[in-house]
């Protein structure tokens, strides 16, 4: 995860436990998973053997559904 963007994450997260309610318990949580799946998406991206040319109906599935996949997460409200 982005050092800058778990620290953000982090400085919420303690000024909400000092005195705030669950929902926000829940948005820093929320906020954590799409960080953790945003960093995961940016490994993949740099993984060349994850993007070869697909020979095989199967690896062309496999491949659109990744970009599929990366495409949903990269549109998230917090990915970059």
């Amino acid at each position: 995860m982005d050092s800058e963007l778990q620290a953000d994450i982090d400085s919420f997260a303690s000024e909400t436990a000092k005195g705030m309610n669950r929902p926000f318990d829940r948005i820093v949580d929320a906020a954590r998973r799409v960080a953790n799946l945003q960093t995961v998406v940016d490994e993949q991206v740099k993984d060349e053997g994850l993007w070869f040319v697909a020979s095989t109906a199967p690896e062309a599935y496999l491949q659109q559904e990744l970009r599929r996949l990366h495409a949903a997460i990269e549109e998230a409200p917090d990915g970059q």
